[in-house]
């Protein structure tokens, strides 16, 4: 799959998702940062609720951190720009001299721990293929990186078997295909 149909796929799975009462992106950077309640709910205030594409590009970068302070329905409404901005924004984030978030950390983490499953509770199937095929675009991407060093350097494709970020991914994958079951 290339960048663009993948694109399409995130957008159309996550089209008419909302945020309602979970936990936005501006709220999560607040719980990140330690804010008295008063602060959160101004911050709360803040969050764009119900257009994920809405959310710039700096924001993102801005409240990365909330990645990880996400509940179930902030994780839902916001992954789809997480991904997005991840596939096609490195661009942007390098011209805009911002650092991007590091999405496939939340992705490959503690995949079975409680508090992970309960945060990618609400995805439905096509949202869990979504995943599965961003996964799989990233270790492509791996792929071709390497292929490249084994013309370049004549160096051993197979050496990326031993990469510890190749194999987090494949890991990583093969626990998103089995919550497809």
């Amino acid at each position: 799959m290339n960048k663009e149909e993948l694109i399409a796929e995130i957008s159309a799975a996550f089209k008419d998702t909302r945020l309602d009462d979970g936990v936005g992106l501006w709220e999560g950077q607040g719980l990140d940062d330690y804010a008295d309640a008063k602060t959160l709910m101004e911050l709360k205030r803040k969050d764009e609720r119900k257009d994920w594409d809405k959310i710039s590009i700096p924001d993102l970068s801005r409240c990365a951190s909330s990645l990880h302070f996400f509940d179930a329905k902030g994780m839902l409404f916001h992954l789809p720009k997480f991904l997005i901005a991840d596939i096609s924004g490195h661009e942007i984030y390098a011209s805009l001299n911002i650092q991007p978030p590091d999405v496939l950390f939340t992705l490959t983490s503690d995949l079975n721990g409680d508090y992970q499953r309960q945060r990618f509770s609400l995805l439905n199937n096509a949202q869990l293929h979504c995943i599965i095929h961003y996964l799989e675009y990233r270790i492509d991407q791996m792929i071709q990186l390497y292929n490249g060093y084994a013309v370049t350097y004549g160096s051993d494709i197979h050496s990326l078997e031993y990469n510890p970020d190749y194999r987090e991914l494949k890991k990583a994958l093969s626990i998103w295909e089995e919550r497809l079951n």
